[in-house]
């Protein structure tokens, strides 16, 4: 099948000039990627208390200080990023991306300070900051906009995916190869090496395999100085602003989920009296759990997206996240099973608010400058992360671990009562 007018992939329509194998190619690209950027989180615990050996006092305030410096990396490159995006086209921006992420996970393990653990942090920061505008501008670049909700949880599929083949199978590498007689050092430097030698693979496979050039229907190429003004200008749309808000917290969101409940996990473990590496074991099944969920949820939210308002879809994300988030108040250990109910509402809520975030700013948003308006969204993320990160870091030492989550989960259920009005008010396009 070509890419013309009319093609589909499976149950998805797409945009006149893509083909089938370029939205295949991008769901490989979100199934590594998304892997290797929440994998940084989750994985993260085991360098820092195995190859560093961090004081358990103050590794909360570190994990959040290396992801706050990713995300000044951040805002200070998805304007550009996007930018750039919008003139050259998404695939060669998103190759570089996927370099730079192969290049900070094979330094990672070699750090032998927690001041080189940084530098290599910020040249993922640059690969990160590339990957996350780009295949957030792909999932809306390639459908039809009544099948944007179906590839966004199509793709929401494929990030579950990789997320749980990171903690359920390359976070079980270092268990495994301690059996067989590597040291701790070792095992967690081959865990790395793995993860950067896939991501070093992928950006070969998007070289050729991604759509060249910009994207259906951008018409004449834009100017830089236009494009500068496009993120602040889209704010006067109540729509992009409400999803601009969700961004600030469905990025973060992942992050915290990702980085505290590893950490928190860790540490329960040796509350239990086990070591690190069966701790990060026993955390991998629980969220192999809570995933699985996601991953049937995942495409029956996308066809819901599409069969009701955008902002009536951010409304049953923002009910069901900040339910999830602040019911960690009441999590007793990451790695205890009867805490699983509570950890699937709160995988649920993380994703629901990442898929209407991103199906009603694509629907907003127009092709000529849509990447540098989904580059606004992903600034609103990073300062987001900014925030909940380095001020739960600080709390997750000094509260406890759950105070991280309490605070996002307050932050959604104001923004719950936000998109309530924008659909009574500018309730936009069924």
């Amino acid at each position: 099948m070509t890419g013309q007018a009319g093609a589909r992939f499976g149950p998805i329509a797409l945009a006149p000039g893509v083909a089938p194998r370029h939205v295949a190619t991008k769901l490989a690209a979100s199934f590594i990627t998304i892997g290797a950027l929440s994998g940084m989180a989750i994985l993260q615990s085991y360098i820092l208390s195995e190859h560093l050996h961090v004081p358990r006092a103050i590794q909360g305030r570190v994990s959040g200080d290396l992801a706050f410096w990713t995300e000044v990396v951040g805002l200070a490159l998805f304007l550009p990023f996007g930018m750039l995006a919008d003139r050259i086209g998404r695939r060669p921006v998103f190759v570089f991306g996927m370099l730079c992420l192969a290049a900070g996970w094979a330094l990672y393990p070699f750090a032998t300070s927690l001041d080189q653990l940084l530098a290599f942090r910020l040249v993922y920061a640059v690969g990160a900051a590339a990957t996350a505008g780009m295949l957030a501008t792909l999932v809306n670049d390639y459908p039809l906009d009544r099948s944007r909700g179906k590839l966004i949880g199509f793709t929401a599929v494929m990030n579950t995916l990789g997320t749980m083949f990171v903690a359920g199978a390359i976070g079980r590498l270092p268990a495994w190869l301690s059996q067989h007689g590597y040291s701790g050092v070792d095992s967690g430097t081959l865990m790395y090496l793995v993860v950067a030698g896939l991501c070093l693979a992928m950006a070969i496979i998007a070289a050729r395999g991604l759509m060249a050039g910009r994207p259906p229907g951008a018409g004449q190429r834009p100017d830089a100085s236009e494009l500068a003004a496009t993120a602040a200008r889209a704010l006067r749309n109540p729509r992009i602003a409400l999803a601009y808000a969700g961004a600030f917290i469905a990025r973060s969101d992942v992050v915290i989920k990702g980085m505290f409940l590893g950490l928190w996990a860790v540490h329960a473990g040796r509350d239990s009296g086990i070591g690190a590496g069966r701790a990060m074991a026993a955390f991998a099944t629980m969220v192999l759990i809570m995933y699985f969920v996601s991953l049937i949820s995942a495409p029956l939210f996308g066809w819901f997206i599409d069969r009701v308002n955008r902002v009536t879809a951010m409304i049953v994300a923002l009910a069901i996240a900040s339910a999830g988030y602040l019911g960690m108040r009441w999590l007793s250990s990451p790695i205890d099973m009867q805490m699983t109910p509570l950890l699937i509402l709160l995988t649920l809520g993380t994703g629901f608010v990442v898929k209407a975030s991103m199906a009603l700013i694509g629907q907003e948003a127009p092709p000529r400058e849509r990447a540098t308006v989904i580059s606004g969204s992903s600034i609103c993320g990073a300062a987001g992360i900014l925030l909940f990160t380095a001020i739960g870091g600080r709390l997750f030492d000094a509260w406890g671990p759950w105070a991280p989550f309490v605070i996002a989960g307050g932050y959604q259920a104001l923004l719950l009562l936000v998109a309530i009005a924008v659909r009574l008010r500018a309730p936009g396009p069924h």
